[in-house]
């Protein structure tokens, strides 16, 4: 399981922001950045990548933002899987943290690291690492979710071998 967080940088397009654990594979961040660029009504969709024997669970939201044009940041918190999984399962989770993002006050500023705009911004770096910690403890609750339903699903399959 991996996590990403892809943010719409308005100067250069969508770009994956965060990825845990490790970097997301090339063929595959190249499609999580084309459905992210897509304009969907839905805000939680799953993609299945056939052809890498993967889904991917995605959550699109928004917060306010005082520097980006239209006074958003565009984002969208993935977490791809094994194909086998249901996408339900993250839903609660990417919700629920989601919504903790978009409480930060001036969290917009962690996007913008590479200089863009208000480089000299002090409040960049406590954003950023704010922003991280946040996304790890996403990460892990999702795992934590993930063993729970493996160790129902082996509890059900049990169950279903015994002759009554």
């Amino acid at each position: 399981m991996q996590l990403a967080l892809l943010y719409f940088n308005t100067i250069v397009g969508p770009e994956i922001y965060f990825s845990h654990p490790g970097s997301i594979l090339e063929k595959v961040g190249r499609k999580m950045l084309g459905f992210f660029d897509l304009d969907m009504s839905d805000k939680f969709f799953e993609v299945s990548l056939i052809e890498e024997d993967l889904k991917m669970t995605n959550l699109y939201f928004e917060i306010t933002s005082c520097w980006a044009r239209g006074n958003k940041e565009m984002l969208m918190l993935s977490v791809i899987i094994d194909k086998n999984f249901n996408s339900e399962l993250f839903y609660d989770t990417l919700k629920d943290y989601s919504f903790k993002i978009m409480s930060i006050v001036n969290l917009y500023k962690a996007f913008y690291t590479k200089g863009y705009l208000k480089e000299d911004d002090p409040e960049i770096d406590l954003k950023v690492k704010e922003l991280y910690q946040i996304l790890l403890k996403c990460y892990d609750e999702l795992g934590v979710n993930l063993k729970e339903k493996i160790e129902d699903e082996k509890i059900i399959k049990k169950f279903k071998k015994f002759e009554w």
